[in-house]
């Protein structure tokens, strides 16, 4: 019983956080009119739009590796 209420609730924070964020950051919902009208609007759709979250998950993963590399071009300078 407790794993049911688990799923339930866990699915309620989710769909609720991605609204809450959605919400708190303008982003527009998306429609047929401005999901090929304008790049500017695509990239302001909501994130619970799956191509959208890949795309800044992709994004967050190439500035984690730049960073590591700068990182690590520091860190030889650093010890010679």
């Amino acid at each position: 019983m407790r794993l049911i209420i688990g799923i339930i609730l866990g699915a309620f924070l989710t769909v609720a956080g991605a609204f809450t964020y959605d919400t708190l950051t303008g982003r527009i919902p998306s429609t047929p009119d401005n999901i090929a009208s304008d790049q500017r609007l695509n990239d302001q759709r909501p994130m619970v739009n799956w191509d959208v979250v890949g795309r800044n998950w992709h994004s967050f993963e190439e500035n984690l590796r730049d960073m590591a590399s700068r990182v690590h071009e520091q860190w030889k300078k650093l010890t010679g």
